[in-house]
Formats: structure tokens, sequence, C-alpha cells
């Protein structure tokens, strides 16, 4: 049984990740520990610009409660064993960072974690979490079709060869879908380290096709992705260093914007 981490903050509760999460309890049964967050705090560890939000403490748990109230009440009804994790006395005491260091898999409703606090759009709050999750992340859509395929985004790095094969661990039941290895460049003639990453990917995925893109991914990704069935795409895009650059030009945070699709997320 795996420990799956659904991230709430204020009364932005996600119905598309909550449903990922009923989808993957259906395959195999899992513990979804809620973790309640009140606006506008997420720890001591934000390195984002202050947002001064004044919110009263019987307001702040009123809304958590509201919160806590529909997410026992949707696991009871699809059968999902549960905990609850929450501190609304403290905001700034509470650290999600850590929870994520105690979970298998975070999971994130994109469109609905602080999104009232999106500044020309980039969530900060969202890119901050991304990059300090210590295990694998999925952002999730609020609408989406459970994936038919897999997409692995791959640079020849480490990041993205550890992202491969932590999906594959998580997700073994999405291995034998038709998967794409796909590595994109506007100058490169070939994949780097073609036949080191196919011995390893080979053994995971038991459909697996891979493509070199002659292009920018920047650019062309987005068009791409359009002719893929249902896919879920798997990136170590969100590395430490420089995250606010990478989240507000990387192609995966296009792929988030414009293609409702999940995205799996795993840096080392």
């Amino acid at each position: 049984m795996k420990k799956i981490l659904l991230a709430i903050d204020g009364d932005n509760f996600s119905e598309g990740a909550f449903e990922f999460a009923g989808k993957m309890n259906e395959v195999e049964p899992i513990m979804l520990t809620g973790a309640f967050i009140p606006e506008p705090y997420l720890g001591r560890d934000i390195n984002v610009v202050p947002v001064f939000m004044p919110i009263m403490e019987s307001y702040a748990a009123e809304l958590l409660e509201r919160n806590i109230g529909v997410f026992k009440q949707q696991c009871t009804e699809h059968g999902i064993s549960f905990n609850i994790h929450s501190d609304i006395s403290a905001p700034g005491i509470y650290d999600l960072k850590k929870e994520t260091r105690f979970s298998d898999l975070l999971l994130l409703g994109h469109e609905k974690f602080y999104g009232d606090l999106t500044i020309y759009g980039i969530n900060e709050f969202l890119a901050t979490v991304l990059h300090q999750a210590e295990c694998p992340v999925i952002v999730v859509p609020e609408q989406f079709t459970f994936p038919e395929s897999v997409i692995l985004t791959y640079d020849g790095g480490a990041s993205s060869t550890h992202a491969i094969r932590s999906f594959s661990y998580l997700f073994p039941q999405l291995c034998n879908k038709p998967a794409i290895l796909v590595y994109g460049s506007a100058t490169a003639e070939e994949i780097p380290e073609l036949e080191k990453i196919k011995e390893l990917a080979s053994l995971h995925f038991s459909n697996l096709k891979f493509e070199l893109l002659n292009a920018d991914p920047r650019k062309y990704f987005d068009t791409w992705l359009d002719e893929i069935k249902s896919p879920i795409v798997v990136s170590g895009a969100y590395g430490r260093a420089g995250l606010s650059r990478i989240f507000k030009h990387s192609f995966i945070h296009d792929v988030m914007q414009e293609h409702k699709v999940p995205v799996y997320i795993d840096h080392r």
C-alpha cells in the first residue's frame, strides 16, 4: 500500500487531484493523507514574495473544516483509507516539505492550488512546492482523462533518467501502456546515451518507442503532444537551482497551462 499525500490549501479542494487518487485506489489500495494548509502559508522554507492576506483564525478554521468534511465523505464513498494532517493554529510551522519526505507521492490540483494567488500566469507557491518536494509529484488538472499512454521526456541528464525510473516503480500498471521516450533538440542528431537509456527503459515499459524531435521542445512540444492520446507526461524538469526561472520558461510549465493532462515530476 502506497502513502499518497493530497495537499489542499484554504478553500481550494481539487476534485481533479482527488479523482486521480481514486483511480489509483481502484488499481491498488492506497493510504490517502489529506494535508490541509491555511492560506497563504506553506511553511518556513517558502521563498516567495510575501502576500498580505489577513485571515482571521476562526474563518480559516471554518474553511479547513469544510474541506476536511468533503475529504472524509469522498474517501468513505470511494472506499479509500485516509488520514488527515492539519495545523490551523500556527500556519507558519506547518511544513509540507517534511510531509513529502514521508510520502510516496504528492498530488496537487495545479488549477486550484493557490490559484487565487497566481500572478501573470505564474503560481510561485506551486513552483516552490515542486522545487522543495522530497517525493515525486503529480500535478493534475481539474478535467482530465486517466492516462492511456506515457510520455517520457528525456534530456540525457540524471534528473530525467531518475524520473523515468521512479515512475516505473510507482506505476507499474501504467508501464504496459503505449509509451514514447522523447528527446527534443534543434541541433542534436541522436538521442544521448541511447543504448543505455534503451536498455533501462525497455525493461520497465513493454510497449516503448523512442523519438527524436529535431526542434526546440519549448516551441514545438505542445504541438507534438496534441497528437498523443490521453498521456501522462513524465519529467525531471524542476531542478534545485534557479527554480523560478525554470518554472517560468520550462516547456513543462506550458504543458500544465495548455494541456489538460497529468504531469509527473521527480527531480533528484
